[in-house]
């Protein structure tokens, strides 16, 4: 092992960098075993230390600071650091060994027996031998770490007061390095706090002041960074004395009102509200009337946008883009932080500065803006909120409503509404608003009943109304009665926003007004959430409009938009359930007349299926279901042939959210009971039902005719069955694979509707989802006689739906033995069915369908938050489109199939094979078959050459349109570019298919990221055939070619 000598010799000669922290280390680790003496190793360091050599000194020092470094801060004792120090102290002077200097001071200061009584001598060498001028940012650094460590980490009686603001005041000198200045404003923040600063404040400030306000460009996000924690910095720094605020105040507004930048504007106001944080409050009301008088100008000269309450003001302001907007904001900001600091006379004197601003006339230009200071100066302090008393909001609520007051004019009615908004935004305020009960209600009523052309009155006297009504009650505590609105003030009042939403809708479509109406509509909304209005929402508002509906002295266009309405305001569950029994009431179930009401009986299906779907999934549906159910089951047992499938689609989405929504056992009970009651339709599928065919059985209890159940009928039993939670077993009591194969033999044997067809498809995916395997798959199917390879293939569906590995296989197999045109059908119902359900839609030729946007428009937006399907649920009903839920395959399983075939590829090769990987690709994830993409591009390629099927070209393109978006699918594309451009400059110019057209220019854009010298040749072609297109009857193809066209010539370059 070499000798500690050795090793100073190898630091000092070496230029390794990784070697010299070898030589540290083990000259550490002799010390820390004491093998060497820290005397000898400075012995050993003698000649070095004397050396006329700069550099030989620099690695002397350098290797005592990273020793001093590394070895343990309990490892010297006193007298060895004061020894060292002592040394140290000599070599301040010494410009090229400082830096090392410094770093092992640094070390020295922080080892666990360094003597306190030593940190004034630290102090005054650094005062007298160290110029921070002198020396670069690294060096300065290290200097305020010393001084930073000496005044945190040392009790204060350690050392001299004077002396560490003074050598504070001298290693922070002129600095102007970022880093070095946020360490700077943190020492100002300690020594501020903790010393003191009387006979220093001047130079202490002024070190601060220098910088004011932190300018530094910033061209990246850190940088960015940097400059917001320094003005943070700064700014606690000048808000951590209140000695200060004699200076700084008088410059910042010196500087607010000279300045013409935006952003130095700005960060005088932020300066304002942080110190004014946490100067004490004698010294916030001491600097008041000059900071009011800066700030006022700003405030009252600003355009104020009518805006509902504080909060609405200061986010708008807050989030404009605007810089007087900007300026604006920061101004209020600031005088609600300085309020929270002021006394009762500090308030009084800004009161009588704007009391000649509080009364409305032509040339007060200031009504608002004085409203809105004096509400923000009188909010709530946390010492204050208990507070009864504030004469000054007394005294500003009495010059609002004051006599003298113009409130007859719109005009006036608007700026009073807009100022009385200021005072609805806190508890607070309620208690002061009491006195002036009448007024408001006087006010806001009559605002009500203004003309329907005074669009603005009116918006803000319904917000207004809305706020009022949900302020909170508070309870006096003098005479223990409540303050607030009582419930009958509150009545009247949802009663005329009823009054006026039904008013509004009943007018034609050109004379609506939609402002006034969607505000209505959000009002009423809000306050049907709240518990306490909910029935009064209920009978004033959604009683009369569904009594409207019944009436025949309102047009079907009217009905329509009332019954929007309605959906629209169902906001609770309890509220959902009322109008859905309610609406119910208005279907035929006794007779065949359609029109009882004036209503067709889809629109009134349509919105209790859409109300029943807006229920979340946690609500207990069973009361909703005894009372619906029954009133669903015997309009459609009634309707006999007048049925439409369509409405048996409602019938069974109403039932399967119905189902869904019971507790388990009822659920399971209620689902036994309906397969009895279809039980002419499916025999023998449940063996024993003597336990179901009770007084209690659901259909006895309410004397529904099971001989009227038709085939139409069955989707609504499926739907039923699908909403059964998966933990719920039917097979024990139910024969499922029967049930399967009376299914089947419906559908083979019976000519169906599209629609109900494929309901009852997607009920056998949905049973062999649930209840059966692939076992049970030739039970049923091979009794079938006839095309059953549609059933087969959606039975497979819900199979593979459970992840289910022979079901894929099957899928696959059946791919090769179906023809073509099958197998692409195939491919279609296991990747992508929700087409399939379009398709059936596309079938309708229901007269008294009604569309959701021919008056019935269901705003989302108001409608109760739709909670996730449970994962047994797989249809749902959205608006007045048919969606399928969770019937999209799941991801793994369509890389499963994928995988399959391509493993199998040998054995299952064949040009249909290759015809359907194409199709089966447009529906994976690119990445899915990007490890493949070296094998499957040249037989695509070749496909697209001998293929005449557009399906399979299309799908050809979409891929090589997706792959040629990625870097390396442009490698593995590399050599095909010349055969893809020919393709795609065929196909581009051919009009006979136009989405195979469509994707060849697609393509084509594509085709621009490859590099200019593989595609360059195509350039004139290209831009030739986009000017033959700009002819197209298609405006997507002519917009597609302009930017082809665009995309092509910018590639710069001539073709050769």
């Amino acid at each position: 092992m070499s000798t500690h000598k050795e090793l100073i010799n190898e630091f000092i000669a070496s230029t390794d960098t990784s070697a010299q922290e070898r030589s540290v280390d083990e000259i550490v680790k002799l010390l820390q075993d004491n093998s060497l003496t820290l005397l000898a190793f400075i012995q050993a360091l003698q000649l070095y230390i004397t050396s006329t050599n700069d550099d030989i000194r620099v690695s002397t020092f350098k290797l005592l600071s990273q020793i001093l470094c590394k070895i343990s801060s309990s490892k010297l004792y006193p007298k060895d650091i004061d020894v060292l120090m002592a040394f140290l102290y000599s070599k301040l002077l010494d410009r090229p060994v400082v830096k090392f200097v410094l770093s092992s001071i640094f070390s020295l200061v922080s080892m666990k027996f360094f003597n306190n009584e030593n940190v004034n001598c630290v102090l005054e060498k650094l005062i007298e031998n160290y110029n921070p001028k002198e020396h670069p940012q690294s060096i300065r650094e290290m200097a305020l770490k010393i001084v930073s460590h000496l005044n945190s980490s040392f009790p204060q009686s350690s050392y001299s007061n004077n002396k560490m603001i003074e050598c504070f005041l001298h290693v922070s000198e002129n600095e102007k390095d970022p880093s070095n200045l946020l360490l700077i404003f943190q020492i100002l923040q300690s020594i501020s706090k903790c010393l003191d600063i009387t006979n220093f404040t001047q130079p202490l400030f002024d070190t601060m002041f220098r910088y004011y306000p932190i300018s530094f460009k910033s061209s990246t996000e850190a940088q960015e960074t940097m400059i917001y924690s320094l003005k943070n910095s700064l700014n606690t720094s000048l808000a951590s004395n209140d000695l200060y605020a004699e200076e700084l105040f008088p410059n910042l507004i010196e500087k607010y009102n000279t300045a013409t930048l935006t952003q130095v504007k700005l960060d005088i106001l932020t300066t304002i509200s942080t110190v004014s944080q946490y100067y004490s409050e004698s010294t916030i009301r001491e600097h008041i009337l000059q900071l009011w008088n800066t700030l006022k100008y700003t405030i009252m000269n600003q355009e104020l946008a009518q805006l509902v309450s504080i909060p609405s003001i200061l986010s708008y302001y807050e989030k404009s883009s605007n810089d007087t907007d900007q300026i604006f904001h920061s101004n209020l900001i600031a005088v609600k932080h300085l309020a929270n600091k002021l006394d009762h006379d500090s308030k009084l004197l800004i009161y009588d500065d704007l009391s000649s601003s509080l009364l409305i006339t032509e040339r007060n230009r200031r009504f608002l803006q004085s409203y809105l200071t004096l509400a923000i100066i009188s909010l709530p302090t946390e010492n204050s909120l208990n507070e009864g008393n504030d004469d000054i909001l007394d005294k500003t609520l009495s010059n609002l409503f004051s006599e003298e007051q113009p409130t007859d004019q719109i005009r006036s009615k608007r700026l009073v509404l807009v100022a009385l908004s200021y005072y609805t935004s806190n508890i607070k305020f309620v208690k002061h608003l009491l006195p002036w009960r009448d007024q408001i209600l006087a006010l806001l009523q009559a605002s009500l009943s203004s003309s329907g052309l005074e669009t603005t009155l009116r918006a803000l006297a319904i917000q207004l109304t809305v706020i009022l009504i949900l302020s909170p009650r508070l309870q006096d505590s003098t005479s223990g009665l409540e303050i607030g609105l009582f419930d009958e003030e509150a009545a009247i009042l949802i009663t005329k926003l009823g009054e006026l939403l039904i008013e509004n809708g009943a007018k034609d479509a050109i004379d609506s007004n939609k402002v006034i109406e969607s505000e209505l509509l959000l009002a009423i909304a809000k306050l049907a959430k709240c518990n306490r209005l909910e029935d009064i929402v209920n009978h004033q508002v959604l009683d009369r409009l569904l009594n409207i509906i019944g009436k025949t002295d309102y047009t079907l266009t009217q009905k329509l938009t009332l019954v929007s309405y309605l959906i629209k305001l169902s906001q609770t569950p309890s509220l959902a359930e009322s109008v859905i029994i309610k609406l119910s009431e208005f279907l035929s179930v006794d007779n065949l007349d359609t029109a009882t009401y004036g209503v067709p009986e889809n629109v009134i299906l349509q919105s209790i299926t859409s109300l029943t779907n807006a229920l979340s999934m946690d609500h207990d549906t069973v009361n909703l279901t005894m009372r619906l159910l029954p009133v669903l089951f015997r309009f459609a047992l009634n309707r006999g042939a007048e049925l439409s499938v369509y409405q048996v689609d409602y019938l069974a989405s109403v039932s399967r959210r119905l189902i869904a929504g019971m507790k388990h056992d009822e659920a399971e009970k209620l689902v036994l009971e309906s397969m009895t009651f279809f039980s002419g339709l499916f025999p023998r599928v449940i063996a024993d039902f003597s336990d179901i065919q009770n007084a209690e059985n659901f259909y006895r209890r309410f004397s529904l005719d099971e001989g009227n159940i038709k085939i139409t009928h069955i989707p609504i039993l499926l739907s039923m069955i699908q909403g059964l939670d998966v933990s719920i077993e039917l097979k024990s009591r139910v024969d499922m694979v029967l049930l399967g194969k009376h299914l089947s033999m419906y559908i083979v044997n019976n000519e169906v509707l599209p629609l109900t067809r494929l309901e009852i498809l997607v009920g056998v995916s949905v049973i062999f989802n649930k209840y059966l395997s692939l076992g049970d798959f030739d039970s049923i199917f091979g009794v079938v006689d006839g095309d059953i390879e549609e059933l087969q293939l959606w039975a497979l569906y819900g199979l593979i739906m459970k992840c289910d590995e022979h079901a894929t296989e099957k899928f696959v197999r059946m791919l090769t033995t179906l023809n073509f045109r099958k197998a692409t059908k195939a491919v279609s119902i296991i990747f992508n069915p929700i087409p399939e359900m379009q398709d059936a839609l596309r079938e309708k030729k229901d007269v008294d369908e009604v569309s959701f946007n021919n008056g019935l428009d269901i705003g989302p937006q108001l409608l109760l938050a739709f909670k996730k399907e449970k994962p047994s649920l797989m249809m749902v009903r959205s608006k007045n489109k048919l969606a399928v839920s969770n019937l999209t395959i799941r991801a793994i399983w369509k890389q499963k199939i994928l995988e399959f075939i391509l493993s199998k590829k040998d054995e299952l090769s064949s040009t249909q094979m290759d015809y359907i990987v194409p199709l089966i690709l447009t529906f994976v994830p690119e990445e899915m078959y990007a490890s493949h993409l070296e094998s499957l591009l040249p037989k695509l390629i070749q496909i697209v050459q001998t293929c005449d099927d557009n399906r399979v070209i299309l799908s050809v393109l979409k891929i090589v349109c997706n792959v040629i978006a990625e870097e390396n699918g442009r490698v593995f594309m590399k050599g095909y570019v010349d055969t893809v451009m020919e393709i795609c400059l065929t196909y581009a110019l051919q009009n006979k298919d136009f989405t195979l057209k469509k994707q060849a220019l697609k393509t084509l854009l594509g085709m621009c990221l490859f590099k200019t010298s593989l595609v360059v040749s195509f350039k004139k072609r290209v831009t030739k055939l986009c000017e033959v297109n700009l002819d197209d009857h298609h405006r997507d193809i002519r917009m597609l070619s302009v930017s082809v066209r665009q995309a092509w010539e910018d590639l710069g370059l001539d073709s050769m």
